[in-house]
């Protein structure tokens, strides 16, 4: 929470960022708008007009450019002695939101709000205090808000609670996948991948279904045989994470795209048992 003291202890206004952030499209370049609570403690005139102002950069993300934009309001803030809500705008280019999507790779981005208030009326103090403030958007927020500009799409895949172990197990092998995905271990994560899909084989007896398949022109397949199909050359393409066949497997590379794609492909069809008769 960012704090600034008017005058040597007379009132000070507390600005705390919210995790809401929404997107307003444009052509090439967009409106960022970001949301925050403010709050006046002490002897501070009610309603007593501020502009707040500032700037916007990146937090704790590597990249050579940080700075994102100018950060402003379209009308001052009335002090209150309880939380209202202020937002502040910036402009983001195409560029820049790729940029912040490569640079994240898939973690909740953290960003630092440099703010000024500056007091309108309040003409007994020096009227211009500064601090900044961390913003921690979590990754499921900042995706679904890319949405709005249909500059990427974000699906994420619910695994049921349940009380069957091996599905269990198969839920604990994703979350255990995207943390490898965050760590950068690219190739564990589609060993992790292969493992859930040990549960779905077996529940779905995709290996004696697949086989029946096989013996078939591709458009004279039934559904559960498509599935089947799908299901195991998921996991024959997972399968060269863990294995170091000489020749061909131990030559397999996995970059974090391929990664994403496994998690997604387990996951998705790890979930798809809850439906199942």
């Amino acid at each position: 929470m960012a704090n600034f003291r008017f005058g040597s202890n007379d009132y000070t206004v507390n600005i705390r960022a919210q995790q809401h952030v929404n997107f307003f499209p444009g052509w090439d370049a967009h409106r960022l708008a970001l949301t925050f609570e403010v709050t006046a403690h002490g002897g501070f005139t009610v309603d007593a007009p501020f502009l707040v102002s500032g700037a916007l950069w990146t937090h704790e993300t590597p990249g050579p450019a940080s700075w994102i934009g100018v950060l402003h309001t379209p009308r001052p803030v009335g002090l209150k002695s309880f939380a209202t809500n202020l937002t502040l705008e910036t402009s983001v280019t195409d560029q820049q939101l790729r940029g912040l999507e490569k640079a994240r790779a898939g973690n909740d981005l953290a960003l630092r709000a440099e703010l000024s208030l500056t007091a309108l009326a309040e003409t007994q103090h020096w009227p211009v205090a500064d601090d900044q403030e961390v913003i921690r958007v979590p990754h499921a927020t900042w995706s679904n808000a890319l949405t709005q500009l249909d500059a990427g799409a974000f699906v994420d895949v619910l695994v049921p609670v349940t009380t069957v172990e091996a599905w269990a197990t198969g839920a604990r092998r994703i979350r255990e996948a995207k943390s490898a995905i965050r760590d950068g271990r690219y190739e564990h994560a589609v060993a992790l991948a292969r493992a859930a899909l040990d549960p779905v084989r077996e529940a779905s007896n995709t290996r004696r279904v697949h086989d029946r398949a096989v013996e078939k022109k591709a458009g004279e397949r039934d559904q559960e045989e498509r599935w089947a199909m799908l299901t195991q050359s998921a996991y024959a393409l997972f399968s060269g994470a863990p294995h170091d066949d000489s020749g061909i497997t131990e030559n397999f590379t996995w970059t974090r795209a391929d990664a994403i794609a496994a998690v997604a492909t387990a996951a998705s069809l790890l979930a798809r048992l809850e439906q199942l008769p």
